[in-house]
């Protein structure tokens, strides 16, 4: 009885350190507002090459909190949060996110080199 009672105390403990280790958390680099131009909507990138654009990014400030909201991811360390006109910039963030997703957004600032985190499941 006191070797069923010690592995399941043991597996309580594997499963709450798996848990732990089950969720991806990256930095937030910056806050934009999202704005979906019309179609053929050109701009001049660097080296004074046209590109065509998908989105208009600006910058913005966030309250900060805690939040729980479902992001789609929109470029290379994009997330839009679904339902809103706000994108988060992250660093080295490497979930996809095709499809909505629940995350859970730590907005700390709207100041500093990061911002807050987002976390994934």
């Amino acid at each position: 009885m006191k070797s069923l009672k010690a592995i399941s105390i043991a597996l309580t403990f594997m499963s709450a350190s798996f848990a732990a280790f089950a969720e991806s958390s990256y930095n937030i680099a910056e806050f934009y507002t999202v704005v979906k131009p019309d179609s053929g909507t050109k701009a001049v990138g660097i080296y004074e090459q046209t590109i065509d654009v998908e989105y208009i990014l600006t910058p913005t400030k966030l309250d900060t909190g805690k939040y729980v909201v479902k992001v789609v991811k929109i470029g290379d360390n994009l997330y839009r949060i679904k339902d809103s006109d706000i994108c988060v910039e992250t660093r080295y963030c490497h979930e996809w996110a095709s499809y909505s997703e629940e995350v859970v957004l730590i907005i700390q600032s709207n100041y500093g080199y990061t911002k807050g985190k987002i976390i994934f499941d």
